[in-house]
């Protein structure tokens, strides 16, 4: 009853944002209803190969393609992207976070279009040194667009945006802030409304946990922090 509403959406058509860990953000048995929504499916709808995450994000959960925790990430603007409206107000190194580059497969599916490419940085601040070695050759797409037009939901297409940056650390870095922003209202066909620095300034107090299992602050509701 719940995956209903998201498949109903989706086969209308319309936009979607993924951040981070929406790669893999089902996590459903092949033989249950919706199964093939699953990250990595592999059942008998053969056209629902690796799930939601590769079908309509662009891709599922691969790896941690930087050292998980030991290596940062810092966006670079990809080849012919500068002019994306997302990128309205970034420019290199404006987008940083602590969490480490995904591993995706190369070449993106169908129409993606990379937008930053994620530097592997040696270390967990902004101005550490790219790693030296493989890491960087080539450098993973860490945001891109495309579409994700299906012939199971009916033909219609809507605009994706993803990114595998977005954890609640990065948030508190503006450039990675304003990135996802613009994706937001790109997403939502907005993009020629996205002014060349949208305001991204935090609204009340933003103090994060670090990323990790069972970290989340407990007891904590909407309300609290209206």
């Amino acid at each position: 009853d719940q995956m209903k509403h998201i498949d109903d959406y989706l086969r209308a058509g319309k936009p979607v944002v993924g951040m981070r860990t929406a790669t893999h953000a089902f996590n459903i048995p092949k033989k249950d209803p919706y199964g093939w929504y699953g990250n990595g499916y592999k059942g008998n709808k053969k056209e629902w190969a690796d799930g939601f995450g590769r079908l309509v994000l662009g891709e599922k959960w691969i790896n941690h393609h930087g050292h998980h925790g030991k290596e940062s990430t810092r966006g670079i603007v990809a080849p012919d992207a500068k002019d994306h409206p997302i990128l309205r107000g970034i420019k290199d190194g404006d987008v940083w976070g602590p969490t480490d580059v995904y591993g995706v497969r190369l070449p993106l599916p169908g129409d993606s279009e990379p937008l930053l490419l994620g530097q592997v940085l040696d270390g967990m601040t902004p101005d550490a040194d790219p790693v030296e070695g493989k890491k960087n050759d080539p450098m993973m797409p860490v945001a891109w667009t495309r579409n994700y037009a299906l012939d199971h939901f009916d033909g219609k297409s809507g605009s994706v945006f993803t990114t595998t940056m977005g954890a609640s650390q990065d948030l508190e870095y503006e450039g990675t802030r304003r990135m996802i922003v613009n994706g937001c209202l790109w997403a939502a066909g907005l993009g020629d409304k996205i002014p060349e620095k949208s305001n991204v300034d935090v609204v009340g107090t933003f103090k994060p946990t670090p990323f990790g299992f069972n970290g989340a602050k407990k007891g904590v509701k909407p309300a609290d922090l209206k």
